[in-house]
């Protein structure tokens, strides 16, 4: 039995599951927005033995307490900077902080950070984010914590991918500093399974002493790290970084190496408060970033009051337009053209299952980008050979498809290309050194600029003519049109399209301008639908970020008919509210049959209903199959193990 209980006093309280997020036996509401008389109320009245300000004027109130007799102290540090010099440096082991806190441009933006974190409003998060912004003067500063405020510790660019430094790599860098054990971050690790946060208790738990650290300064620190000679160049590059920080300043490094600060804080939010700090409409800060693609830019442009300036640019990528999805339910018997929000007549293209990609040229250079905007161009080098080929500057919008011997390949033989790595100076060499590449085609279906002129305006009609005007040559080709004017034409195209191999369709207003990022109503989706399988969860595992105390992780199961064994098929951890989420975790915690450190094996008792775009013959499982974008549809409680579906009925969907 534990002999102390551990209770937390926030405003955060109300919000459901508070106690896993904080990791205490017990939340009691107290609003943080207090009144000074109602917080010295409350410690007259707890008597806690030790106190940690937070956020305000933390230092001020925690001086104020010490003045009173409490043993109070600002969490974020920096109290001993109150203290005479002559005064001896507080001793290990004392009362005292072990940190102070530097003031610098770090420090503002980690405090940035956790205000923003904290508060669910978006009003207050756009308050926030926009006063710290219309506090940096200098124009490198205001670009610099732009772009980092996206999660991105570089901006991206032509032939550079984002700095992606792996958990390995950070563990390294915090064992190897004095005085920490490989079995305490281990044991940090395993409670938190928060690479950002495992950072902070490490960092906290040994003395450093912090230097103060600008924004160029921590640019420059990234730019090290892309730059660094191998991996244990990297690991000590990070670890002398980290040992001259304050531990909140760790965390924030580590969360933008990783890709995601997790506080919440959405794209289009930015762009609002980059609108609202410098007195920029809203739209035009999003159109200017649609163009530039580098948030950074967007910010100084805003402030100079030069948003109309924004241009599209070669080998800068931009959003792609996405189609907004119309499934095809088996339960709605209306034609299909009824459902589309545009009238007559449709442009239908094949929905082909391949890689989203965005070629650009100008001149010899030529860049290839992904979806996400990450640079294509070391998985896919033949194409960037065969595009310098092709005459005039453009840049194309279209489809990345594995092809060979005269017929479209599935995703599963693209995806072998993705990731890998340079054997002896040839990406797509063997160790045996021969050629294992798959054959791609570049499907060609918009053109967002030709010759420097911006085709964004202009209708779908229009970017055709000037699509087919280029002379594309294999491995590239102009995506087919089938025009559709009644239902009849359309279920035809769609069930050609099927049989042909492909997803379904794309139907397009040829009268539709083309809209970086947004999914709007001029291009939909034309999908089959997948049935549901119902299986059973057999593993629940620890989530991640916010959901790292509870979990939210399920492998799930179906059943061989031939022998009654539960074959895995799938994991899924989307789906399920929070409150869901805490329910299933307590459920499965009370039916744990083993656990392997974030895993919980957990008897076969519980039926979800998952849904899923595709089902595919696969080695990773044992049941021989993996499902595609698995998700969870629904807690199937009214029905047991005994009612799930059987691998041989999954294995007809194939």
């Amino acid at each position: 039995l534990k002999s102390k209980r551990t209770a937390m006093l926030t405003g955060w309280a109300l919000q459901p599951g508070s106690k896993y997020r904080y990791r205490v036996d017990e939340v009691i509401p107290l609003s943080d927005h207090a009144d000074h008389p109602g917080l010295l109320e409350c410690l007259k009245r707890v008597r806690p033995k030790k106190i940690l300000t937070v956020h305000g004027y933390a230092k001020e109130f925690a001086a104020e307490l010490r003045g009173k007799g409490m043993d109070a102290w600002c969490a974020m540090g920096g109290d001993q900077l109150e203290f005479p010099i002559p005064h001896a440096a507080p001793r290990i082991g004392s009362n005292g902080p072990r940190h102070s806190r530097a003031i610098c441009a770090l420090a503002d933006f980690s405090d940035l950070c956790r205000l923003v974190g904290e508060t669910s409003s978006h009003v207050a998060k756009t308050d926030f984010l926009s006063a710290y912004l219309r506090g940096l003067k200098i124009d490198e500063d205001l670009r610099l914590a732009a772009v980092w405020l996206t999660g991105e510790a570089l901006p991206r660019k032509a032939g550079r991918t984002s700095l992606q430094v792996g958990s390995a790599t950070i563990r390294r860098a915090l064992v190897s500093l004095p005085n920490v054990r490989e079995e305490r971050y281990r044991e940090i690790s395993i409670s938190q399974n928060d690479s950002a946060r495992t950072a902070r208790l490490v960092l906290q738990e040994i003395h450093l002493k912090p230097e103060p650290l600008d924004l160029p300064g921590l640019a420059a620190f990234f730019q090290g790290l892309a730059d660094a000679a191998g991996s244990l160049d990297e690991i000590q590059r990070l670890a002398d970084r980290l040992a001259t920080l304050h531990p909140v300043e760790g965390e924030t490094i580590v969360k933008l190496l990783t890709g995601d600060l997790r506080i919440g804080l959405k794209e289009g939010l930015l762009e609002d408060a980059i609108a609202t700090a410098f007195q920029a409409d809203s739209a035009e800060v999003r159109h200017a970033h649609m163009l530039t693609g580098d948030i950074g830019e967007t910010a100084l442009l805003a402030r100079q009051g030069r948003l109309a300036e924004a241009v599209l640019r070669p080998l800068v990528p931009v959003k792609c337009m996405l189609a907004a999805p119309l499934e095809r339910g088996a339960e709605d018997d209306r034609p299909l053209f009824e459902k589309l929000p545009f009238t007559p007549p449709f442009w239908l293209e094949p929905k082909y299952d391949g890689i989203r990609a965005q070629l650009h040229k100008l001149g010899d250079k030529v860049a290839l980008f992904s979806r996400d905007l990450r640079p294509l161009d070391k998985e896919f080098p033949e194409l960037l050979v065969a595009a310098r080929k092709l005459a005039g500057d453009f840049i194309l919008d279209g489809e990345l498809i594995a092809f060979a011997e005269g017929r479209k390949l599935g995703f599963a033989d693209l995806q072998k290309r993705l990731g890998r790595k340079m054997a002896d100076g040839d990406l797509f060499l063997t160790d045996e050194g021969q050629d294992s590449s798959v054959p791609l085609r570049f499907i060609a279906f918009d053109i967002l600029s030709h010759h420097g002129e911006d085709l964004l305006s202009k209708p779908l009609i229009d970017r055709r003519d000037m699509l087919e005007s280029l002379a594309l040559a294999l491995p590239f080709e102009t995506i087919s049109i089938h025009p559709a004017d009644n239902a009849g034409e359309i279920e035809a195209a769609f069930k050609r399209s099927l049989q042909d191999g492909h997803e379904g369709l794309i139907a397009k207003d040829p009268a539709s301008h083309y809209t970086p990022g947004r999914r709007g109503k001029s291009w939909i989706k034309l999908k089959g639908v997948m049935p549901t399988l119902d299986c059973v969860v057999v593993i629940a595992e620890q989530g991640h970020g916010k959901r790292s105390d509870v979990l939210s992780d399920y492998t799930f199961a179906v059943r061989d008919e031939s022998n009654g064994m539960l074959r895995v098929i799938g994991k899924a951890y989307s789906g399920l509210t929070d409150d869901e989420i805490e329910d299933l975790t307590d459920h499965f915690k009370c039916h744990t049959l083993r656990k392997e450190r974030r895993k919980h094996h957990v008897e076969p008792n519980l039926v979800l209903e998952i849904a899923f775009d595709a089902i595919r013959a696969s080695s990773r499982h044992d049941s021989g199959l993996a499902l595609r974008f698995p998700r969870i549809k629904a807690i199937r409680h009214d029905k047991s193990v005994e009612d799930i579906d059987s691998l041989q009925s999954a294995k007809s969907l194939l």
